[in-house]
């Protein structure tokens, strides 16, 4: 499942702040200043498209486009308790929750003259999550799945193997619980889809795509349900959020996500200011195959040796806490308290112990400019107990390939690492990217332990809410427990509206939710 992979961003071309403010209007065309006027929506992205499948999804960036041109059985229905509300479907009984059914609301046409949605386009969309050719990143969101029941036109029933806890939570509201066109797939030749969505059902289609420029969303003439307020959605895929901001102070964009630290220079203008904290989570990673740190008593050192609070407060001054695990408040399994914090000197006896005196070691991340500070803090602490901590910022893409390279070796230049992930409203999601056989794709720091698996597979079966909180607590005690883990933050979300808009997002601020922006 964000997650996440969360921030398993790709690194996107950025755009220097000098001279943004002109390539945006001249991408929109002329009249883009009166964008709001005419009905058209110009919004910042903060990456292009990468994949708009359901089942291999590139990221929240993705997720934003897809969103807005397919539709779901549910969908969040925004506000901050991440409830559900119909959305494709008119009706959803879950009184048997191993046997869901569902009826489609009629007349919804995929674009591309592929014809109306039936229960055989849920079926296929759900069922394809197990199909080795689609090699599905989010396969684990239909893992107990046994098949969808075609009952009729528009009706059928999901039928689970075994209790799935985050089947409303986050599989069905989510990205994986999007449908896509069977007939589309099967005459496109190809399992996948990559960034043409071959047919979309939601209230927008893609009308025009310049990979790096601009992503341009129309209404979509299928579409049968609640008509968007917007005629055209603008997107502009911008990684560097200052540039963003730029653009935005410049009247080039309607509305941007904004920088943790800028959030003050809004408060009190006439812009809707939203901030919301985020289902992100941050953390310190100790490559536990690298020689340098074999021995835990090395990697607990490293543990005491980082004082948590004080890198929050030098980063986002006093804007975002520290983080006591994972999984993010609120959800079920987020802790209160670590069980190895800020004790220097307790780091340099077990330095000595391990005869690891003037350790080099080095702290590899990608671009954000926030985590700069937090490896600029954490240089000074470590130097403190004689760690030499050199800094290794490239860009994402780089860093990633580099950690999963298992074949060429590249992992083994992985000593420390901070590559942040976000989530969606449940643990599962949070927990499942450090299991054995995530090792080399998304577990940097290459634990394994079986029995942890086990335990992990067990808190997705169980639906007894006190319980999965205790377990994933202790999933998480005993992830800390390898001495590989430093937990950091798990931060907010910011976003600033023109005004006159008034904007919609999903609960923790991560996407914005297109089909929900309207005039205020």
């Amino acid at each position: 499942m964000n997650k996440f992979r969360i921030t398993r961003r790709q690194a996107m071309q950025n755009l220097g702040a000098g001279g943004l403010a002109l390539a945006v209007a001249n991408l929109a065309g002329p009249g883009a200043a009166f964008a709001q006027e005419d009905k058209v929506l110009k919004i910042h992205n903060d990456g292009d498209m990468e994949r708009l499948d359901p089942a291999s999804r590139g990221g929240w960036y993705d997720e934003t486009v897809m969103f807005a041109i397919f539709s779901g059985l549910i969908r969040y229905s925004g506000g901050d308790d991440w409830a559900w509300e119909l959305d494709a479907a008119t009706s959803l009984d879950d009184s048997d929750p191993l046997n869901i059914k569902f009826e489609l609301r009629p007349g919804i046409e995929f674009t591309g003259g592929f014809g109306e949605m039936t229960a055989e386009d849920v079926k296929f969309s759900y069922e394809r999550f197990a199909d080795p050719d689609v090699d599905a990143v989010y396969g684990s969101d239909w893992a107990a799945l046994d098949q969808v029941e075609v009952t009729g036109k528009y009706t059928g029933v999901i039928r689970l193997k075994e209790a799935f806890a985050p089947l409303f939570t986050s599989t069905l509201p989510n990205a994986s619980g999007l449908i896509i066109s069977k007939k589309a797939i099967e005459e496109s030749g190809k399992p996948v889809i990559a960034t043409d969505p071959l047919a979309c059902s939601g209230p927008y289609q893609l009308a025009e795509w310049r990979p790096r420029e601009i992503i341009r969303l129309t209404r979509n003439p299928g579409w049968v349900g609640p008509k968007p307020h917007y005629d055209e959605i603008q997107l502009y895929p911008i990684a560097d959020v200052t540039a963003a901001e730029t653009a935005f102070a410049a009247g080039d964009l309607d509305c941007t996500q904004i920088a943790i630290n800028s959030i003050p220079a809004y408060e009190g203008t006439d812009n809707t200011l939203t901030v919301k904290p985020a289902l992100g989570y941050a953390w310190v990673g100790m490559n536990v195959d690298n020689p340098k740190l074999a021995d835990v008593k090395v990697r607990r050192a490293i543990q005491h040796a980082v004082n948590v609070q004080e890198i929050v407060d030098a980063t986002f001054g006093g804007a975002v806490g520290p983080a006591y695990g994972l999984v993010p408040p609120p959800l079920l399994g987020a802790r209160d308290e670590v069980l190895y914090g800020y004790d220097p000197e307790k780091a340099r006896s077990l330095l000595e112990e391990a005869g690891a005196e003037n350790l080099d070691l080095s702290l590899t991340f990608g671009t954000d400019p926030d985590i700069m500070i937090v490896a600029q803090v954490m240089q000074a602490q470590l130097a403190q107990v004689g760690i030499n901590l050199t800094i290794r910022q490239m860009d994402s893409a780089t860093m990633i390939a580099e950690a999963q390279d298992n074949e060429g070796g590249g992992y083994k230049n992985i000593d420390l690492i901070i590559e942040p992930f976000t989530t969606t409203p449940d643990p599962s999601w949070v927990t499942e990217w450090f299991t054995c056989e995530q090792v080399g794709v998304w577990n940097f720091q290459r634990t394994c332990s079986e029995e942890w698996d086990e335990k992990n597979a067990a808190a997705v079966r169980e639906t007894d809410p006190a319980k999965r909180d205790k377990m994933y607590v202790e999933l998480q005690d005993e992830l800390e427990e390898t001495g590989a883990y430093i937990f950091l933050y798990h931060g907010a979300n910011a976003w600033v509206t023109k005004p006159g808009i008034e904007p919609a997002f999903k609960p923790d601020a991560e996407i914005a939710f297109l089909r929900d922006f309207k005039a205020s």
